[in-house]
């Protein structure tokens, strides 16, 4: 079936990709006090605001059209919401009173893992019903408070990474000894020893503390925002976490370095990415760096100086969402050049301040080793899996998410070939 694919991937591919009238940002905003959604399509300067209620407290995902806001503390549920119209909820779930979601990954359309802060248990739901299907107990990660505090998720090949902050409740959150990445074996849904060595089941413990801001994977390193302790303005970075050897490869770019904490983090590739700095006063700044170089970082103008929650990179575009100042209250979207960091747009109005980010791409299913580009390496690897004999497949190549890797996914993959994001 291998040989197949490869003689009848040529014809597929005739024709670069095009955009899609799908493709958009989608925003959470609040004021702190109430919550909506706004959206926006790729290349328009005007957005659609106050499309829905939300919690004021929310965060936003997508997989295969579908908009997940992950409604936090207070409310404790996942509203799911099709992407060409978010004004009617689809459905709604909950995920345990009092156990404030933070993520949310999806392996096929009938399985997700949801990271809860305030529980011991990685939960394991069928987005489609939004019933669940079990959990994966991380008590083991937990500080003298009980918790792991579990932020973050993503998904590499078959496993998952879920990040833990690990602070002390007890200490205004404080960071306490180490933060750590827990490493599941998603066939199983067991945890993963990362060390043959020391006694016990470990994780990947991070050098850095408190993973805050975002972390984003690139091919096979996920890169991490850790700020530290919020009065040490000196103490994080941006670490990077080797997904292979399943091992740290310690900060990269330092806060000392950065002049600041640091906050929301997109990259555009494994060298080059903007992070959020924010300086003793509170002001924020964006910078863009490049690792593979020794210059200091570049501080990019065009925004307010107030918080910015978010980023997001699709083709040529840095999308940020930047809540305002005092001084400047036009809070919005704010919309640069990737290459020479110009501000093509904004601010962007959203009805409330911008919050999260959340990019609907169709492409983005047919990059399968994350370098944001659909292209022939992608196709190896799905010729790959199509050609196994063993019966299993990593649930990233069912891209019509129906639980089988046959055909049509393959006619969904060249759909998207050439895409550059």
């Amino acid at each position: 079936m291998r040989s197949v694919l490869q003689f009848v991937f040529p014809m597929f591919v005739l024709l670069p990709y095009s955009a899609s009238a799908a493709d958009r940002v989608v925003v959470t905003t609040s004021d702190f006090s109430s919550g909506s959604l706004a959206s926006l399509d790729l290349g328009a300067d005007q957005a659609t605001v106050n499309i829905l209620n939300i919690h004021s407290d929310a965060d936003v995902r997508t997989y295969q059209g579908d908009v997940y806001v992950v409604n936090r503390e207070g409310q404790d549920n996942i509203l799911v919401l099709d992407s060409a119209d978010l004004s009617t909820p689809l459905r709604q779930f909950s995920v345990g009173n009092g156990t404030n979601p933070h993520d949310i990954v999806f392996t096929t359309a009938t399985r997700a893992y949801v990271s809860r802060r305030a529980s011991t248990h990685l939960l394991i739901v069928n987005p489609a019903t939004g019933d669940s299907l079990g959990s994966v107990d991380l008590s083991f990660s937990a500080d003298e408070d009980g918790l792991p505090e579990m932020k973050f998720l993503t998904q590499y090949e078959n496993r998952l990474y879920v990040t833990c902050q690990r602070l002390d409740r007890n200490a205004f959150s404080a960071p306490t000894d180490r933060s750590e990445v827990v490493v599941i074996d998603l066939e199983t849904d067991t945890v993963l020893d990362v060390d043959n060595v020391m006694d016990g089941v470990q994780a990947i413990v991070l050098q850095a503390k408190n993973p805050f801001g975002g972390q984003v994977r690139i091919a096979d390193r996920l890169f991490i925002s850790c700020v530290g302790d919020f009065n040490d303005l000196t103490d994080g970075g941006i670490e990077v976490v080797n997904l292979k050897s399943n091992t740290t490869e310690g900060i990269q770019l330092s806060e000392g370095e950065l002049g600041g904490n640091v906050g929301a983090l997109a990259m555009v590739s494994q060298e080059v990415g903007f992070v959020v700095v924010s300086d003793a006063s509170f002001a924020n700044a964006l910078k863009m760096f490049n690792l593979a170089t020794d210059g200091l970082p570049a501080t990019i103008s065009g925004v307010s100086g107030g918080y910015i929650v978010s980023m997001g990179i699709v083709s040529d575009r840095l999308y940020v969402s930047d809540q305002g100042t005092f001084g400047d209250s036009n809070a919005g979207l704010l919309v640069f050049d990737i290459t020479d960091h110009t501000l093509l747009s904004g601010p962007i109005s959203t009805g409330l301040p911008p919050t999260h980010i959340t990019l609907v791409i169709e492409a983005w299913q047919s990059d399968f080793n994350g370098d944001r580009v659909v292209d022939f390496s992608d196709f190896i690897l799905f010729a790959r899996a199509f050609g196994s004999n063993s019966g299993s497949f990593d649930p990233i190549f069912d891209i019509d998410g129906n639980g089988k890797l046959e055909f049509g996914d393959f006619v969904e993959f060249v759909k998207f070939y050439g895409y550059r994001g």
